[in-house]
């Protein structure tokens, strides 16, 4: 048994927040290798957690990158780019996700660009540094 399906049988749900992921399984996870997620971070897209000068990611930080990598990837948009569309509007603006996933996505509350890394609130549509962002519908 997992330990995933074990909390689930206690009854606890694991923390898309919590940060458990190191930098190798977060890569490994994503099939990249960690220089893009040093990348990205040094480009202000994500903001992984440092404890003891190591980078964890959480599982909302890995569907955050993984929306990343289809801006980039799917729809051909160099990292400027991205930075400065996520300046503007919410990611899925950009990625077209339907509206069954964006719901759930927790990717949306987490950033939504300007290279400044800060979270979306959960309770509304404002974010840590004043803006309007992804909570919007």
């Amino acid at each position: 048994m997992s330990a995933d399906e074990a909390k689930q049988k206690m009854g606890v749900t694991p923390d898309p927040d919590a940060p458990v992921y190191p930098m190798g399984v977060a890569a490994d996870l994503l099939g990249v290798h960690p220089r893009t997620l040093r990348i990205y971070e040094e480009e202000g897209l994500i903001n992984p957690l440092r404890r003891g000068g190591k980078r964890f990611f959480s599982q909302s930080d890995v569907a955050w990158i993984q929306c990343l990598r289809g801006l980039i990837h799917d729809e051909n948009i160099s990292i400027e780019g991205v930075k400065r569309l996520l300046e503007l509007a919410p990611c899925w603006r950009f990625k077209k996700c339907p509206d069954a996933v964006r719901k759930h996505c927790p990717g949306r509350r987490l950033r939504h660009g300007g290279g400044q890394g800060k979270g979306c609130a959960r309770d509304g549509n404002h974010c840590e540094r004043g803006g309007h962002c992804g909570g919007e519908d």
